[in-house]
């Protein structure tokens, strides 16, 4: 079982990436969850529980063009000022067993998209959460949080 930990200052020299203790040296950290969307792709209430497309993997820097899933386990990724945790411990990794906090908060139900990619071979990093929010008087609205740019 993954316990991945991601952390960053904001810069390159500052970025370390963790697995149970040991340090993975990583071309690339990619994260793609998509939840919580209608028939027509749109926003909805729900988080997981509507469907869920998740992504979940490490490029080692040795060997940049394989891929190794992250999941089943916890990925716990530390920006400046954000959180994120995914979590899945089903040995399939199914997409109900998916658990998401975003600083600190359960979103499972709410959430619409998390991706991450931090990309050393390409010089990219980019970072946002979306979280639909239901209101009770008026229109729905779905929130994306940038994390990184």
């Amino acid at each position: 079982m993954n316990d991945m930990t991601f952390q960053t200052g904001g810069d390159w020299s500052s970025t370390t990436l963790y697995n149970n203790g040991v340090e993975v040296p990583a071309a690339q950290l990619f994260i793609e969850l998509r939840a919580g969307r209608d028939e027509w792709d749109n926003p909805t209430r729900g988080g997981i529980y509507e469907g869920t497309d998740l992504t979940a993997l490490v490029r080692p820097q040795n060997d940049p063009e394989g891929a190794v899933d992250i999941l089943p386990g916890r990925v716990t990724l530390t920006f400046p000022g954000h959180s994120v945790v995914l979590e899945n411990y089903h040995p399939m990794v199914e997409p109900d067993s998916t658990r998401v906090f975003y600083n600190g908060q359960d979103i499972t139900d709410r959430v619409v998209e998390v991706y991450v990619d931090v990309n050393a071979l390409e010089d990219v990093v980019k970072a946002f959460v979306t979280v639909y929010k239901a209101h009770w008087i008026a229109a729905d609205e779905a929130i994306t949080y940038t994390i990184v740019a």
